[in-house]
């Protein structure tokens, strides 16, 4: 029922937006200023995704110092940048306020009361085209994608400034190039995360609070991606987790959600070494600054990778399905563990796979835990 409702909705909106065209962009037109002053930012994916997105922030904050920035996010992405200099405003795409019609239309009022005169879309979709056409935003920056559904590529066309996303390149790549239309074209791609004092403290509190101090050799592992086609073997991290510490004297601390504390603890319930859970301790807002005093960070892709690389720790991406070209972790301290196979890349940016449709999911099963320590040993090397 729900998926009919959106559907229902979708085609309502497509319909409504070009019987109402002429009339939004009379009202755009009167608005019309080429001056970046109250700038709306929209990602709605989910917390990896977010992190690579931060450089944008920066840059149109470096180039514009007086720009009033607003990001539309996910609520529960929203502690990745609550702490971010850069943003004036974070804007919670609530999907139970806003949900419906009647919701959508809330959202669009509001945004429209902002005044806002530019909008950039990092990634298309029905929602992220229709919220700044509908909110007579008059300069509308999206990515574009032949790979999205047909109502995002209809909705496309109401943006005046278009930038296509080609498959395997570097998204974050694509982020930074839309600014182009603001005038920004020297970038840096430094991810960032900012960590507080109070954030800081609960770090510390918590190390000690476990007998570890901040040089021990800290590795954080996550086994979770909320994505079950992408997950390893909870028997291979709790054979990896021990060897670790058997072999390399590691101290292993777990990391995730409140909500991943039973699938840590079947793992931990597993191995014949001592571990930490510190899924139950930490915000996503507080994680960055436990995460600083990792020495290696090892995970299958989730969010959790990318707040480890942003860090400046060492990573070991257990890549799975996706397309490494597209989001890898960046720098010389990463590596990727990742099969061979035919019908590797099939899970992508736009859009994301669920399922293996060949049935097997061998780019995850054929890993082992030799191929994964291997990667450590490396590491440990550099």
């Amino acid at each position: 029922m729900n998926r009919l409702n959106q559907y229902l909705e979708n085609i309502f909106f497509l319909l409504a937006t070009f019987l109402l065209a002429p009339f939004f962009y009379g009202l755009s037109y009167t608005r019309g200023s080429k001056k970046p002053s109250k700038i709306l930012v929209i990602q709605t994916a989910k917390i990896g995704d977010l992190i690579c997105s931060t450089p944008v922030f920066r840059e149109i904050k470096k180039h514009y110092p007086d720009s009033f920035l607003s990001v539309l996010i996910i609520p529960r992405a929203k502690g990745v940048i609550v702490n971010n200099p850069y943003i004036d405003e974070i804007i919670l795409l609530d999907r139970e306020k806003y949900s419906g019609v009647r919701g959508i239309l809330k959202l669009i009022r509001e945004i429209r009361k902002k005044r806002f005169d530019w909008s950039i879309n990092l990634l298309p979709g029905i929602l992220n085209h229709l919220v700044p056409f509908w909110a007579v935003i008059p300069n509308r920056v999206t990515s574009t994608s032949k790979y999205t559904v047909k109502g995002a590529k209809i909705l496309s066309v109401f943006n005046n400034y278009r930038l296509d996303y080609p498959r395997h390149s570097l998204a974050l790549r694509q982020y930074l190039a839309l600014l182009k239309f603001l005038g920004i074209t020297e970038v840096s791609e430094k991810k960032d995360l900012f960590i507080g004092p109070a954030e800081e403290n609960k770090a510390l509190e918590f190390l000690s609070g476990n007998s570890l101090k901040p040089d021990d050799f800290l590795i954080g592992i996550s086994v979770t991606a909320g994505n079950v086609f992408k997950e390893w073997s909870l028997d291979k991290f709790a054979e990896l987790a021990d060897r670790l510490t058997s072999e390399l004297g590691a101290k292993v601390i777990f990391a995730g959600s409140r909500q991943d504390d039973k699938i840590i603890s079947e793992v931990q319930s597993k191995m014949s070494q001592k571990s930490i859970d510190s899924s139950q301790s930490f915000s996503l807002s507080e994680v960055p600054a436990l995460f600083k005093y990792f020495k290696l960070f090892i995970s299958v892709d989730t969010g959790s990778l990318y707040i480890a690389n942003a860090m400046g720790v060492p990573v070991i991406d257990i890549a799975g399905p996706i397309d490494i070209n597209e989001q890898p972790p960046l720098g010389d301290q990463c590596e990727v563990v990742q099969k061979k196979l035919s019908c590797l890349p099939c899970s992508f940016i736009i859009p994301p796979a669920r399922f293996c449709r060949q049935g097997h999911r061998q780019c995850v099963e054929l890993i082992t835990v030799e191929d994964v320590w291997q990667a450590a040993l490396r590491l440990k090397e550099k």
